[in-house]
């Protein structure tokens, strides 16, 4: 609305039309501010639960990578264990070894 138009509706309508379309118009301007900030928590919480996943991520690959280094750990010890009784044996290397690669298959599901 131009100003004349609502020097217009001042003159028709008085003070009181003028505190209608003040109230109104406050409405207006109260309902787009509460739309906006309802969208706002929207994204927080998807932000929110986008974090909680990525937390869960964490927690999984870290139980993950300690798996892994129990297995390197088994490995070493059966390596030495062999390379220790073996002293020459090539049967008892080769047992060893099989036994080593039967524990990765195991810890990784495929049997």
């Amino acid at each position: 609305m131009a100003g004349i138009e609502i020097a217009g509706l001042l003159k028709d309508y008085g003070p009181w039309g003028a505190v209608a379309l003040l109230v109104l118009a406050l409405s207006a301007v109260v309902k787009w501010w509460r739309e906006c900030m309802n969208a706002r928590i929207e994204e927080a919480g998807k932000a929110a639960a986008a974090l909680e996943r990525a937390a869960a991520a964490t927690v999984a690959t870290a139980a993950a990578l300690e798996d892994v280094r129990e297995g390197q750990v088994e490995i070493a010890r059966l390596v030495t264990q062999a390379m220790k009784g073996a002293e020459g044996s090539n049967d008892l290397t080769k047992e060893l070894l099989r036994d080593i690669k039967d524990g990765i298959k195991n810890r990784s599901g495929h049997a």
